[in-house]
């Protein structure tokens, strides 16, 4: 059934805000979108002095470590939480891993926060993407030296699949070759972590040091990488893996000539600043990565090292640490950056029509403010997901099926 949302503004995206418009929807998509009231003879919502945006969109989560949440200590450097994570994480069920999951995807998702590009190594999350609990990209992600590969096998057409090389630290570049063939040849896009830490930039850059002990420990053979390199940006450009379908997650360390080079190769960065700051104590240069001209997207890697999974926070961290960056650049980040490195860029990240619905109702407390991209760095601001007809929805299964 067709129905008219107005609102005082109508977000389409970062350049784009209608003063006065109205979206008609119609199952589950956005039929059309103009300024004043809309078509005649349509049910419709005159939502008021709001703003109507497109979801948030968290391009790089761990949902399935959401039971970890405070469980794992974070300051005793990278490799001691790795090993307390592994540890936490054996000692519980994988129905409470899942229970925590959807716990944690509502939570999000009541932010906000509707679609995820959710990487999985033991694959225990896959059930709320093939029950329509969860919209985006799921990835199975690999380590180490597998002994075959193949792409997830999908469902239904609602949900794309994909793979994820865990890192250049802990893959065999071979599986990391393998792995971005596949997708590539399935047009989906490939995820990887990228100089995540000091302990994979010591290992990349001398074969040596305590991440090589640990790979040792775990079984990994490394004696046939191609190491020492001269850095892990460097290290993955020479695998040949990284394009226009490469998100590349973290970059803690990297600089300017790096982002050069990722975004000449046309790579999406994925930034989760608070969990970096959580873990190390410090940021990545986001500044530096759009003005290297870097495409940037926002994601929050997983509770186990991050207070939430709302990519609303992430933005608001965001702010925080690279001030000069203009408030709808990093709005820009948390929507259609996100969705167009996951390969979602015609359903989400906008609200042109064919866009996909559930959207979402901004409101102030301060309801006479004109919108501008401040909103979303206002304490007082609430966000309200809407699907096709009047009512606000917050279930998943409800925003996915419209």
């Amino acid at each position: 059934m067709r129905w008219v949302h107005r609102g005082r503004w109508v977000v389409i995206d970062a350049d784009t805000v209608i003063e006065g418009g109205y979206l008609v929807v119609d199952g589950g998509t956005i039929m059309a979108v103009g300024r004043g009231d809309g078509p005649e003879g349509l049910p419709w919502t005159d939502h008021g002095d709001v703003a109507l945006s497109p979801a948030f969109v968290n391009a790089h989560t761990h949902l399935e470590l959401s039971a970890l949440k405070g469980r794992v200590e974070s300051r005793k450097g990278f490799e001691a939480w790795v090993r307390a994570l592994l540890v936490e994480r054996a000692s519980l069920s994988e129905a409470a891993l899942l229970e925590a999951a959807h716990d944690s995807l509502g939570a999000a998702m009541a932010a906000g926060t509707l679609v995820f590009g959710e990487v999985s190594t033991l694959g225990v999350t896959r059930p709320l993407f093939d029950e329509g609990r969860a919209m985006g990209v799921w990835f199975q992600e690999q380590l180490g030296a597998p002994l075959s590969l193949s792409m997830p096998e999908a469902q239904g057409e609602d949900v794309l699949f994909s793979l994820a090389a865990h890192a250049p630290h802990t893959t065999a570049p071979d599986a990391i070759r393998g792995m971005k063939a596949l997708t590539s040849a399935a047009k989906r896009p490939f995820t990887i972590h990228l100089d995540e830490s000091e302990a994979e930039r010591e290992f990349i850059t001398t074969g040596t040091g305590a991440w090589a002990d640990f790979l040792t420990e775990r079984g990994i053979d490394f004696s046939g990488w191609p190491l020492p390199a001269v850095d892990p940006v460097a290290y993955l450009l020479s695998l040949g893996v990284v394009d226009a379908t490469t998100l590349v997650v973290h970059l803690l360390s990297s600089r300017g000539s790096h982002f050069a080079r990722l975004a000449a190769a046309g790579a999406t960065a994925v930034c989760c600043v608070r969990s970096n700051r959580i873990l190390h104590g410090r940021v990545p240069d986001v500044a530096a990565m759009v003005a290297e001209g870097l495409t940037v997207a926002l994601g929050t890697d997983s509770l186990a090292s991050c207070e939430s999974l709302s990519i609303l926070d992430e933005m608001r961290a965001v702010a925080r640490c690279a001030p000069s960056l203009a408030p709808h650049e990093i709005f820009r980040m948390a929507t259609e950056n996100g969705a167009r490195a996951l390969g979602l860029s015609e359903r989400f990240g906008h609200l042109r029509p064919g866009a996909s619905v559930p959207f979402l109702r901004l409101a102030l407390a301060d309801g006479k403010r004109p919108f501008s991209f401040d909103w979303f760095f206002d304490d007082t601001l609430t966000v309200t997901t809407l699907c096709n007809d009047s009512a606000p929805h917050m279930r998943v299964r409800d925003l996915h099926h419209g």
